[in-house]
């Protein structure tokens, strides 16, 4: 996209245009647009966390490699991670639907279906929504409702100079499941990535943990990517950070199932989106809190946060260093 005077900007630009102006009128919001999600102030022993997410057919999911359950699960989990990003306890959801007549029966009652079963898998409450017909696509609007201790929610902006960054899990996984979908080849040690990409994990017990232990200083889930999400971090906390490739995580099988496809491995680590992992940071004095923590999934150390004037950049193995430039996904980017 390219504002009046041909200039180019993306999604996040857009967001910055459109919500710069805004007025906060209640005393009770904490932290509003910009993070994962809003903190608003609820008794003296909790917070409030609101979040909401849009996922519309054809961007977000393709209804030829998922089923309808799977576009609903899909749908909300992948939601949910915005509270998992902050630390949150997830406790109720609002479904908003717009579905064309030709799956407003069997399929439309299947998708809604799999949202019901992902709550039940979190234990949240489906509280409310609302339905329409559309004129051709699926449109689905997650609002999710959590609750923090008060004054534990884990923002973006918290990340110092000298701060570790942690990452869980496995990372390109989804993206390289999707890869794997688009392509005509049946490729069987493809179908873990498959899954990642069908089902996400939001890590909920592990942004539990690192925040009520005050472990990580600050914290974003990695929805569009690990440079992307990086970069918003380091852009929410005024820093800069340089990640070490040797020590981003991979599934067993990424780098063969890569060759498979013809996919470069390294942009597909770097920029790959919809892993839902959560990548955080912890400062010096906490780490020996961090490696006895008894976390429900793997963490690992990729790197450090500097100062803002040294930039982001991601170290190779071979001593080489280049600018971590953003290559997640955006809606409104225009490459070249």
């Amino acid at each position: 996209m390219r504002n009046k005077k041909g200039q180019a900007f993306g999604e996040f630009d857009l967001i910055e245009r459109m919500t710069g102006p805004a007025g906060i009128f209640s005393k009770n919001l904490r932290t509003g647009i910009g993070d994962d999600c809003a903190v608003i102030s609820g008794d003296a022993s909790f917070d409030i966390l609101l979040t909401s997410d849009l996922l519309v057919e054809k961007i977000h999911f393709d209804r030829r490699w998922f089923l309808p359950e799977q576009i609903g699960g899909k749908a909300f989990l992948s939601s949910l991670s915005d509270i998992a990003a902050m630390g949150g306890l997830p406790e109720f959801a609002l479904v908003s639907l717009a579905v064309p007549r030709s799956v407003a029966g069997r399929e439309a009652e299947a998708l809604y279906r799999g949202i019901r079963d992902a709550a039940g898998q979190f234990k949240v409450t489906l509280a409310g929504g609302d339905l329409s017909g559309s004129d051709g696509r699926i449109f689905i609007d997650m609002m999710h409702v959590g609750r923090i201790e008060k004054g534990r929610a884990v923002l973006r902006s918290g990340a110092k100079p000298g701060d570790r960054i942690f990452v869980s899990g496995t990372l390109g996984d989804a993206a390289l499941g999707l890869r794997a979908l688009q392509s005509d080849l049946k490729i069987e040690s493809a179908e873990p990535f498959i899954r990642r990409q069908r089902m996400p994990e939001p890590r909920i017990t592990l942004g539990r943990a690192l925040s009520s232990g005050r472990l990580a200083s600050a914290m974003i889930d990695l929805s569009d990517g690990l440079s992307s999400d990086l970069g918003h971090l380091c852009k929410s906390s005024g820093v800069g950070a340089r990640v070490r490739f040797k020590d981003l995580p991979v599934s067993k099988d990424y780098r063969r199932v890569c060759m498979k496809l013809s996919v470069d491995p390294v942009s597909n680590l770097l920029h790959g989106g919809e892993d839902y992992e959560l990548l955080f940071t912890v400062p010096p004095c906490d780490l020996m809190g961090l490696k006895q923590a008894r976390l429900p999934v793997p963490v690992v150390e990729i790197g450090e946060i500097l100062t803002v004037s040294e930039g982001l950049s991601v170290e190779f193995p071979d001593g080489g260093c280049i600018e971590l430039a953003s290559g997640g996904y955006d809606h409104f980017r225009m490459d070249g």
